[in-house]
């Protein structure tokens, strides 16, 4: 096995380690992990990416049914004619 094999195997075994250190900390000690990483999985997080999620969900409909409902009337528009 060459040299650069072993610094390429080390550097990926330490990448998993960061990763998985991150997510043991993300979701066991979330205070811990708001104050170090600026995220957390904290109740009041996932109340505001509820609403956030409703929202976008609604406004996504809205827009759709509007686009549909224009479309319908530019169609009939057109037989119309």
């Amino acid at each position: 096995m060459g040299k650069g094999t072993r610094r390429l195997t080390g550097f990926l075994w330490a990448l998993i380690i960061a990763i998985v250190s991150f997510f043991v900390i993300f979701l066991f000690f979330p205070k811990v992990s708001d104050r170090f990483f600026g995220v957390s999985l904290s109740k009041s997080d996932k109340e505001k990416a509820k609403e956030a999620v409703v929202q976008t969900v609604s406004d996504t409909a809205d827009k759709a049914v509007d686009a549909a409902t224009g479309a319908l009337v530019d169609a009939a528009a057109g037989v119309v004619k």
